[in-house]
């Protein structure tokens, strides 16, 4: 799921829950209210494409014959780019399990 996907889905949930509440139409992501969800959320990602970006380019440092980089680094690297896509992986799919419950829900 791309990130502006993943905003789209968010900002349908704020919609949707504003329209529940009656509560007049403000982005729940508004500058005065301080660091959102959908901010941790994007963060993230980024942290996690971050990661293997990292990855990729250790493992191609040390494969063009770079002297300071070690295998155990590109191993390292590598495992830390595979568990934070795994973590990514299910805090995506819990979120659209509870978007899917939530949107099963009768009102």
């Amino acid at each position: 799921m791309s990130a502006t996907l993943m905003r789209g889905v968010l900002d349908q949930i704020q919609t949707q829950a504003q329209q529940l509440s009656g509560a007049p139409k403000a982005r729940l992501d508004a500058p005065e209210k301080g660091f959102s969800f959908s901010d941790a959320l994007f963060n993230s990602i980024n942290e996690i494409n971050k990661t293997q970006l990292d990855a990729k380019n250790t493992t191609q440092q040390w494969m063009s014959g770079s002297s300071d980089i070690g295998l155990n680094d590109v191993m390292l690297s590598m495992q830390k780019s595979s568990i934070s896509f795994s973590f990514g992986m299910q805090a995506r799919n819990k979120m659209i399990s509870a978007y899917q419950e939530i949107m099963n829900t009768p009102v």
